[in-house]
C-alpha cells in the first residue's frame, strides 16, 4: 500500500471497507490517528454495523458476522431449541468476562442486522404439571442493537429448564409479522433441579431493563 494512498482518507476508506469486521473494529484504529479517524466515517460506521445502511434491502437482510461469531445462540438458524444455559456458558464471554461486561463494550451498540430489524415478536411458553401457559408481545420501531436483544433474552435464561430460539426473517421460515421472532420455553416438573443458574455471570454492566408489553397468559390444560 503506497504512502499516497495511506495519506488520502477517501482512498484509505475504500480499502478499509473491505477488511473483515473484526480487523476494522480492533486493529485498524490502532495503526494511526488518521486510520482511527477514517474508521469513524459514515461508510465505515455502516460497515461496522454501528449505523444503518440506507441502501441495504430488507429482502436480503444480513446478520452482523462478528456478533454471530461471538454470540452463537442468538444467531443460529436452528429449528431446535438450542439456546439454553449451556449455550450461553459456552460463548466467548466465558473466557473474557471483564471485556464483555463493560458498560461501554462496543458489541452493545452494534446493529444486529443490516438493514436494522424493526419489529420483534416475543412468545413465551411455560409448561408444568397442570398444562401449558402462553403469552405474546410485539416490540416495534427497534432499529435493533445487540444490547437490547441481549438484555431482552438473558433475564429469561436464569436456570437450566429454560431455553430459547430466534427465528429470523431470512433464516427459518418466519410466519406472521416481524423481522425476527424470539421464542422462550420453560418446562417445570416436580423433580427438576433448579440449582444451576447463570447467577449474574453473563449480565452486562450496561444492562437496561427492557419493558416487554406481554398480553395475558392463556392456559391450555393437558388432555
Amino acid at each position: 500500500m503506497s504512502a499516497e494512498v495511506i495519506s488520502t482518507p477517501e482512498l484509505l476508506e475504500q480499502i478499509l471497507v473491505h477488511l473483515p469486521i473484526r480487523d476494522l473494529l480492533v486493529a485498524a484504529p490502532l495503526v494511526s490517528k488518521t486510520w482511527h479517524a477514517v474508521t469513524l466515517s459514515p461508510a465505515l460506521q455502516r460497515a461496522l454495523f454501528f449505523e444503518p445502511d440506507p441502501l441495504a434491502s430488507a429482502s436480503t437482510r444480513v446478520k452482523n458476522p462478528l456478533l454471530a461469531e461471538t454470540f452463537p445462540p442468538f444467531f443460529e438458524d436452528d429449528p431446535h431449541w438450542s439456546g439454553n444455559l449451556e449455550a450461553i456458558e459456552s460463548m466467548p464471554w466465558s473466557k473474557a468476562p471483564d471485556a464483555f461486561k463493560r458498560q461501554e463494550a462496543s458489541w452493545r451498540r452494534m446493529l444486529v442486522t443490516q438493514p436494522p430489524a424493526q419489529t420483534m415478536v416475543i412468545e413465551q411458553e411455560v409448561s408444568g404439571m397442570a398444562g401449558i401457559s402462553e403469552r405474546r408481545a410485539v416490540l416495534k420501531d427497534l432499529s435493533l442493537r445487540m444490547g437490547v436483544l441481549y438484555d431482552t433474552i438473558v433475564p429469561f435464561i436464569e436456570d437450566d429448564v429454560v431455553c430459547f430460539r430466534i427465528q429470523w426473517h431470512n433464516g427459518i421460515a418466519l410466519e406472521g409479522p416481524g423481522d425476527l421472532k424470539l421464542e422462550v420455553g420453560a418446562g417445570y416438573g416436580c423433580m427438576d433441579d433448579l440449582s444451576r443458574t447463570l447467577g449474574g455471570r453473563f449480565h452486562s454492566d450496561g444492562e437496561k431493563v427492557i419493558e416487554v408489553p406481554f398480553g395475558k397468559w392463556e392456559t391450555r390444560m393437558w388432555d
